[in-house]
């Protein structure tokens, strides 16, 4: 059997862009759209048997009803295809309060033809044009799918972590057991692997708030291949192992943390027991860094000029640094480079890069392509006075966070 495995659409990311007067939609949700859409286009050109989502569809839980259109349009192309769509629920489709529907309950509701959407761990067994097919769907472990409130009332936030992992793990390899040996099976995830490498713009795992699982726990002999979503780097973390535990990566990139990471979907082929897959890379907006260092001796617009000529700047979004003596910097000509830059989709930034050594050598390890609470940790670390508000304020940051998400 042959299908496709794709993750973290997010449609709704609207940052580096402009409205579009022609459409009134803003450019980078056509960008988004547009990979999604080559996705969707590649599945229907290679006639796959299935199609595993392996979460996050849009940028929150709460998608507005352009969003929720647009997501629709591609996923009925599939369903008019009469190809099967399991669709695993994402910590980005996921409620903040517990009760409320996930962003992806709509097709279940609608009872889309074809289209399965896996909110708590469960078992499909799905009949395709080239056969049946085994998938176990576990979707973003919540507190919520695994222990009830009584149960976690008293517990820390590390012991509620601890004790969804413990009840996961236990829950995936219980699955695994489950499995017909004959018929191809799929274990489709959104989930933290421990392994995993993250690209920059994903909230990271690191303070112990997010459930982690290993490569190990997930790599479970009876299944042939594990489907996962969350991180957004296209990695196989059993690489020439059996069987294939991948992540895509997200479709589209979100941000500079993301510039030089590929984005595509994944083709696998089950085959007699064997797994292969191919990644396959999606039109994504490049996203280009300068960075330049003027000496004294130099030119400073046409040493910056120079390096400009370097990049291939079409269409791309655009950052650029450079670090000179200040008393030197009157000598920049910004007309020069902005014109220099007249390809570019976006410039977001022709910005001076501080040169206080003792303040970077401090904060080294925060960038702006850290997420909020993963920057907080560092910030603390730095910083001593801080380290016995550390719990209050990260308990803070993720609010926040929580609250950026719903509304930015």
């Amino acid at each position: 059997m042959k299908f496709l495995h794709l993750a973290d659409v997010h449609l709704g990311m609207e940052n580096y862009g402009r409205i579009d007067p022609s459409t009134g939609l803003h450019t980078r949700l056509k960008d988004f759209i547009e990979c999604f859409s080559f996705a969707i286009d590649i599945a229907l050109e290679e006639k796959v048997d299935l199609v595993i989502f392996t979460g996050d569809a849009y940028k929150n839980s709460n998608p507005n009803p352009t969003h929720q259109r647009e997501f629709a349009r591609q996923i009925y192309r599939l369903s008019k295809a009469e190809i099967p769509v399991v669709m695993i629920n994402g910590n980005h489709d996921n409620p903040v309060s517990f009760g409320k529907a996930t962003s992806l309950d709509i097709f279940d509701t609608l009872n889309v033809s074809g289209v399965k959407v896996v909110t708590e761990p469960e078992l499909l067994n799905i009949e395709t044009k080239d056969g049946p097919v085994q998938v176990f769907g576990l979707p973003w472990p919540t507190k919520n799918l695994f222990l009830s409130k009584e149960e976690y009332k008293d517990f820390t936030d590390e012991e509620i972590t601890k004790e969804i992992q413990r009840r996961a793990r236990k829950k995936i390899k219980k699955f695994a057991r489950m499995m017909k040996p004959d018929t191809p099976a799929i274990f489709a995830a959104h989930l933290a692997a421990a392994e995993a490498t993250y690209s920059g713009s994903e909230r990271s795992a690191i303070i112990g708030r997010d459930p982690v699982f290993s490569t190990q726990v997930l790599a479970q002999k009876e299944f042939d291949y594990v489907a996962l979503g969350h991180i957004h780097k296209f990695q196989d973390l059993n690489l020439n192992n059996h069987p294939p535990v991948v992540y895509p990566g997200s479709i589209e990139r979100i941000n500079f943390g993301e510039e030089k990471d590929d984005k595509g979907v994944c083709l696998v082929n089950i085959e007699k027991g064997k797994t292969s897959y191919e990644f396959i890379p999606l039109p994504a907006r490049k996203f280009v860094t300068i960075d330049v260092v003027i000496s004294e001796e130099q030119d400073p617009t046409n040493t910056l000029l120079g390096e400009i000529e370097k990049y291939d700047l079409f269409e791309a979004v655009v950052r650029v640094f450079y670090t000179m003596s200040e008393d030197r910097e009157d000598l920049l000509d910004f007309k020069r480079i902005h014109s220099a830059l007249e390809e570019a989709f976006l410039v977001s930034a022709i910005a001076k890069k501080s040169k206080l050594v003792e303040r970077r050598k401090r904060v080294k390890e925060i960038t702006e392509n850290l997420g909020m609470l993963e920057a907080m940790d560092k910030y603390i670390k730095n910083s001593p006075d801080l380290v016995p508000l550390s719990e209050e304020l990260k308990t803070y940051a993720q609010e926040l966070e929580k609250e950026l998400d719903g509304n930015v």
